[in-house]
């Protein structure tokens, strides 16, 4: 049985002024209210509160035992609105996060030390993988993805904008060629992605916006990014992968990005937290950081 918290509030006020009337008053509630909501609860407890006289309203036996029970879960509820309302203005408890692996060991490690110094009382829950988690289901405040967001509940806030890039190690295109049209990669030694949708498949936009798909084939089929790099740093092959992973090799002359006139489809690094209102202080500070580091057109990435 679940007992209302307003009829309890209602019965305690009723006990401590032994009267209807005043009771009422200091709740703003009518008398005819106050009333039902008494004979509400005692229906719901199936016993008798109050000993009712024409003036007083007097505390039974049973009525005494639950004025001291209603004291005690008022008090809880009130702690607990206290507690609810203080997460919301100050940044402490746990932060649960999912974010993507590659992307995780290359910008975020080295940020979560500033973060935590500036907030001592959060703590940080997070879980690195490049599956896709079910925030609701697995109880996730915030998760970073990169891609286009589906149709969902989920609240997305744009971080950044991510670029793929066709790159391969220098000594790679000069045995093999520097292809003119992403067409000429069926002829190269591809690395394969397995965890984006049609892997074995790679999408171009010419300047015109035509849209072109190139089948690609390899000896590397993988589900982390980070693992092909050495690969392809030995100059064993091509990959397609995100700039926020390939640039500063790129900067350091270890792999070189072609067809750079066609870009690829647009994806966006997102920042999601479940609906709902009253979002807790901790989410909102983290989020604000991750925006601050990464927001904006030119991310710290970008060449």
């Amino acid at each position: 049985m679940i007992v209302n918290l307003d009829l309890l509030r209602t019965f305690a006020k009723v006990a401590e002024r032994a009267s209807v009337t005043a009771a009422a008053r200091d709740l703003a509630l009518s008398k005819a209210t106050v009333s039902k909501q008494i004979n509400e609860l005692e229906q719901s407890l199936g016993v008798n509160l109050f000993a009712r006289t024409t003036r007083l309203f007097t505390l039974t036996e049973a009525g005494q035992s639950a004025y001291l029970r209603a004291q005690r879960i008022m008090e809880e509820a009130e702690a607990l609105a206290d507690e609810a309302r203080e997460s919301r203005s100050v940044p402490r408890g746990n932060l649960k996060i999912a974010a993507p692996q590659a992307f995780s060991r290359r910008w975020l490690a080295d940020l979560l030390p500033e973060f935590i110094r500036a907030y001592p009382e959060i703590s940080l829950e997070l879980c690195i993988d490049e599956r896709t988690v079910d925030m609701v289901a697995d109880n996730f405040d915030l998760a970073i993805r990169i891609g286009t967001m589906p149709d969902s509940s989920l609240l997305a806030r744009k971080l950044a904008p991510v670029r793929l890039m066709t790159v391969a190690a220098p000594a790679y295109w000069e045995a093999r060629g520097r292809p003119r049209r992403p067409e000429d990669l069926a002829m190269h030694c591809c690395f394969r992605y397995t965890n984006t949708p049609n892997h074995s498949q790679w999408r171009y936009l010419a300047e015109d916006g035509r849209e072109l798909r190139v089948r690609v084939q390899g000896p590397i089929t993988i589900n982390g990014s980070e693992i092909e790099m050495p690969t392809l740093r030995a100059g064993l092959g091509v990959a397609y992968l995100p700039d926020f992973l390939v640039n500063d090799d790129i900067r350091a002359g270890r792999l070189e990005a072609v067809l750079q006139d066609w870009r690829s489809p647009e994806l966006t690094l997102h920042l999601l937290s479940p609906p709902g209102r009253g979002k807790p202080k901790r989410l909102e500070v983290f989020s604000d950081f991750l925006v601050k580091k990464f927001g904006g057109r030119t991310p710290p990435w970008h060449l």
